[in-house]
């Protein structure tokens, strides 16, 4: 019997039963593969919502409970609003106009916002409150004492404690005036509110509070402490200035008056002067300058015109170039006519005198323009004379009067600025003011608790949906037979419900004495699906039954395909391989074996006993039962040994053999029993199972493509009430039907 393990891979008999995935149920698979194709990302959301709608629900019920509790718990608001106006710039302010001005009004907006919120005014507005509440219950200790009943007997009482506090808080201080300060400031940031109404000059003011008359009080004096703030520095600026100005008023009344006294006298040494005279010999000196210009332009005009005639006679130039450049149509005629009859001597004198008389002409002209320009230079410096001696009277004038009209208009305007500042020192301009002062409001802020309860189990009901939506898509467990065959890719032949309380007896009674019940039917269907094969024309048949960790019903699934193999008829024999199921075995050894095996199936694979020696009868089930012995090891036996001469005797017995292998991590002795089943079975716990493990088992098992023996997976304890939910449409159905 000893062999090796590739002689068991290389055995004929091995690819007897290789069946393909939808060979097995041929009506069913594809119909279930095209359902779940057929399911959008939209139904998926919708099946998963369903599923989990009562946890939903109880999510939305519990955020209207706690949104209920949460606005019975909160303190009723009331918000007090106060309005301020800014001033208009005035237009003489805004010299670009209309932009300019909505500018200067968009800055001077901004920064009252600024200011409105900044640290120091909300310092000032808790220090007026703390005054205002001071006065407020001074005035009632003084209501109370001025009534004509006398003073309560414990008055004396309560001052001992009240200096006794004070010596303590002296000795030691409990806590610290700056952080009852923070807190303060805290809260008046906290409740209020300062914003721009639109894009109007309007600027709203508003506390909240829970009471309406603080809430008011608070808006009130936060508006009133700015407005008197900035009426405060404005009066301080003008008196400041107002000081400015009436510190240089003696200045320049003494400047004016020195000023007056050097002019009058001026006039009076130097008497009046004709102010029209002298604008006459101004304006005739322009025209005669004009004049002399127009003249040098014409002499420098006739000038060239004879250094040209000059020039054309000294190069022997043509008669007809000197004519031209002298510009006589007398000699223009000579010069044709010369050109006509070159003999004529007399034509040549007349030529030349006619040359002559025309450079007279010119620089007679010339002689004429020198002249008109020296009399027009005379004319020129006797008014400029005239001018001068003018100018020299005026200049003291002209000097003196603008010193003391300028003294006067600054005079004047200093006066009018004192009498300006003045008047607004009396009534200062903040440049805003109250529009609208804060009254208590009768109407609460918050809504009312029934208004939260809505969003709250809406918020949750998201919560609860999100919370739903991610763990499904974490949900690294099997839950479905097309999903199966998908992660794991090898088909799944069925799915086994939950029993209740499984023990030995309990999963007899499932099996045999319940046969309409779901665990039966799945079971009994199950074991149908993998033996009853025509094309095998065999009547026995190896089943090994394995799984990747431990409670993933392997040995439930095992002990109960040899409980509904028994109805087949036959001899069925139970070969326990696993030591992790051996409380289910030993219960079954309890309750229905007769006598305990003093042999194990290492003694019969090593030939040290023969097979009914090492098999223990169970009559009252049909069952015959072998196991290992927990100190024996199974690799070795597995590795060594022909499986083939061991599985033909175990068929010459018995119809139906179930292996309950060990685990798939547990070592490589399930591969190893491959070769000894005509199918195996993979057991896999519905919703539990990691997919990635399973896969990686399944993978070790599958691995050696020569062996060609048929593995198929199973769901166990699957909840079919939740399966349900799935909506995946596969056999869990049918299981769910009732057959009576």
């Amino acid at each position: 019997m000893e062999g090796s393990i590739v002689s068991r891979i290389h055995l004929p008999r091995a690819t007897e039963m290789h069946v393909p995935t939808r060979e097995i149920n041929p009506r069913m698979r594809p119909f279930l593969r095209e359902q779940i194709d057929a399911q959008t990302p939209f139904h998926q959301v919708l099946i998963t919502v369903a599923r989990r709608k009562w946890f939903l629900l109880a999510m939305v019920i519990l955020g209207g409970v706690l949104a209920g509790l949460a606005g019975f718990a909160r303190p009723v608001l009331f918000e007090s609003t106060a309005q301020v106006i800014v001033d208009a710039p005035g237009r003489n302010a805004a010299p670009g106009g209309a932009d300019s001005a909505q500018e200067m009004l968009d800055a001077s907006i901004d920064d009252h916002l600024t200011m409105l919120s900044s640290q120091g005014h909300l310092r000032r507005v808790v220090a007026a409150l703390r005054k205002t509440e001071v006065g407020n219950i001074a005035e009632q200790g003084d209501v109370v004492t001025g009534n004509s009943r006398p003073a309560p007997a414990g008055g004396d009482l309560q001052n001992i404690r009240t200096f006794a506090a004070g010596l303590l808080e002296s000795i030691w201080p409990q806590g610290k005036p700056a952080a009852a300060d923070e807190d303060e400031l805290k809260a008046l940031r906290k409740g209020m509110r300062v914003g721009q109404e639109l894009r109007s000059r309007v600027i709203t003011v508003g506390f909240t509070d829970n009471d309406p008359a603080r809430a008011a009080l608070v808006a009130n004096t936060f508006v009133q402490v700015y407005i008197d703030d900035l009426a405060q520095k404005r009066r301080a600026s003008d008196r400041l200035e107002l000081a400015s100005i009436v510190a240089s008023l003696p200045v320049v009344q003494s400047d004016l008056a020195k000023a007056t006294d050097r002019l009058e006298k001026y006039r009076l040494s130097h008497g009046a002067v004709d102010q029209g005279a002298a604008d006459n010999a101004a304006k005739e000196t322009a025209e005669l300058s004009q004049q002399i210009s127009l003249s040098k332009a014409d002499l420098s005009a006739t000038e060239s015109r004879l250094q040209h005639i000059e020039a054309l006679r000294k190069e022997g130039a043509s008669v007809a170039a000197l004519a031209e450049a002298i510009g006589s149509p007398v000699l223009a005629d000579m010069a044709a006519r010369q050109a006509n009859d070159n003999a004529d001597a007399g034509l040549s004198t007349a030529i030349n005198r006619e040359i002559e008389q025309g450079t007279a002409r010119i620089a007679a002209e010339a002689n004429i323009y020198r002249a008109q320009i020296a009399a027009l230079e005379g004319r020129k410096n006797v008014l400029d004379a005239v001018v001068a001696d003018t100018a020299g009277r005026l200049s003291g004038l002209r000097a003196l009067e603008p010193q003391v009209s300028i003294l006067t208009q600054r005079y004047n305007q200093l006066l009018t600025q004192q009498q300006d500042l003045v008047q607004r020192i009396a009534t200062p301009l903040p440049g805003v003011s109250i529009l609208s002062a804060a009254w208590p409001p009768t109407n609460p802020k918050t809504l009312p608790p029934i208004f939260l309860i809505p969003p709250g189990m809406i918020v949750f009901g998201l919560i609860g949906g999100i919370f739903v939506m991610v763990r499904s898509r974490l949900n690294q467990t099997l839950c479905g037979e097309a999903e199966a065959e998908a992660a794991l890719r090898v088909p799944c032949l069925g799915l086994i419900p939950e029993a209740p309380t499984i023990h030995a007896k309990r999963l007899q009674q499932l099996v045999l004495g319940q046969r309409q019940s779901s665990y039966s039917r799945a079971i009994t269907s199950l074991l149908v699906t993998v033996t009853l094969n025509k094309a095998r024309g065999r009547a026995s048949h190896v089943i090994l039954v394995t799984s990747s960790i431990r409670h993933d019903g392997k040995t439930e699934l095992a002990w109960s395909l040899a409980l509904a193999a028994t109805r087949l008829g036959g001899r069925v024999l139970f070969l326990d391989l696993d030591s992790t199921g051996a409380r289910l075995t030993n219960e079954f050894l309890n309750e229905f074996g007769a006598l305990r095996p003093h042999k194990s199936f290492g003694d019969y694979m090593n030939d040290r006993c023969p097979l009914h020696d090492a098999v223990t009868g169970m009559p009252e089930i049909g069952i015959d039962f072998m196991a290992l012995a927990p100190s024996e090891d199974l690799l070795p036996q597995l590795s060594m040994i022909d499986g083939s001469l061991v599985t033909d005797e175990l068929r010459s017995i018995y119809s139906v053999v179930i292996i309950n292998g060990p685990l798939g991590l547990g070592g490589p002795e399930a591969r190893l029993l491959t070769g000894w089943a005509d199918v195996v079975l993979f057991a896999v716990r519905w919703g539990r199972t990691r997919r990635s493990i399973a896969r990686g088992v399944l993978q070790l098992l599958t691995e050696d493509e020569t062996a060609q023996v048929p593995v198929g997976s199973v769901l166990t304890h699957v909840n079919l009430q939740k399966h349900a939910g799935y909506r995946f449409g596969d056999s869990a159905d049918l299981l769910l039907e009732r057959t009576s």
